[in-house]
């Protein structure tokens, strides 16, 4: 996915939000901020097509603001008040997914619940979690899935011995566990992936951990912190499971505004809410949907995914 220039006035913003969550010195602030501006522009004037990725400049904006600031990880505080709040509503979450008699529909709902769990997401420009309205919006979630290849994905699931879990959000991975643990029901061996180093919200091993995921999946992470998955920011042995598993899911917005850009060797799956204009209009839908879009035999023009 390239940039819209909403997308510049989200990154500006996203970036003013974060150097407040990691210093009080306004000096500080102004120097991140500015470097950030320096990123941006250069991306945009003078970059190819990875470099207008907006995942890319996103990634690109945090690391900044971790150096220039010396917090390594600006949204801690939030990622556990997520993880928090989202174990609240897993009884819930569960009596939602797990109702149904036949494993087809609790796979569905798993899924739906999956896409539903992306809207656990800090500084998107308009976006706020509604953390109070989550139950009614578990209820309804099934409604607001505008598109839906969910028949396709449980076929695939059926089939495949081995499945990479790309998560998103911290909070997001207690959602994340319903489906995980749909997919081993069907006989299929899960490893999850969350990010090595700190990047916006996104899901770490702890996290995982908190949201109880190690007890139904391996843990493995994709070898740095960045935005989706940008080859530059992953390691060796990531890409490798990567390139060598039998399907793949991939949480969130900053999976769908990077991996599309490459050819994937196997069948993906995107769950996402968009909570933003330019993602929904990628896809042809509006914002505030819910989204289980697979991909097969997709040829992005960056080609393989690999270093």
């Amino acid at each position: 996915m390239q940039m819209e220039s909403q997308c510049v006035s989200c990154l500006i913003s996203r970036a003013f939000q974060e150097v407040q969550l990691a210093t009080e010195d306004l000096d500080v602030q102004l120097n991140a901020m500015t470097e950030v501006v320096e990123i941006l522009h250069a991306s945009l004037r003078h970059g190819g097509r990875l470099e207008k990725i907006p995942a890319y400049v996103g990634s690109r904006r945090d690391h900044v603001i971790q150096r220039i600031t010396g917090c390594p990880d600006p949204y801690a505080h939030l990622k556990r008040k997520s993880n928090e709040a989202a174990l609240k509503l897993i009884e819930p979450l569960e009596e939602y997914v797990k109702k149904p008699s036949d494993s087809r529909h609790r796979f569905r709902r798993a899924c739906i619940a999956a896409s539903l769990g992306n809207i656990i997401e800090y500084g998107v420009a308009g976006h706020v979690i509604p953390w109070d309205n989550l139950p009614l919006l578990i209820s309804q979630a099934e409604s607001e899935l505008t598109i839906d290849h969910i028949p396709n994905l449980y076929q695939l699931a059926k089939q495949a011995q081995r499945t990479l879990y790309l998560t998103d959000n911290a909070g997001e991975v207690v959602f994340d566990r319903l489906l995980i643990e749909a997919f081993s029901e069907l006989g299929c061996q899960v490893t999850v992936a969350v990010k090595e180093a700190p990047v916006l919200n996104d899901a770490m091993v702890e996290d995982a951990e908190v949201a109880g995921l190690a007890k139904c999946a391996d843990i493995i992470t994709t070898g740095g912190g960045a935005v989706g998955v940008l080859p530059q920011w992953c390691s060796k042995t990531f890409l490798d499971q990567f390139n060598e598993v039998d399907l793949v899911i991939a949480k969130g917005m900053g999976h769908h505004e990077t991996l599309p850009e490459f050819t994937l060797p196997t069948p993906t799956a995107h769950l996402l809410r968009t909570k933003c204009a330019p993602v929904a209009r990628s896809l042809n839908i509006t914002k505030d949907q819910n989204v289980v879009n697979v991909l097969i035999n997709h040829r992005g023009p960056l080609g393989p995914l690999q270093k």
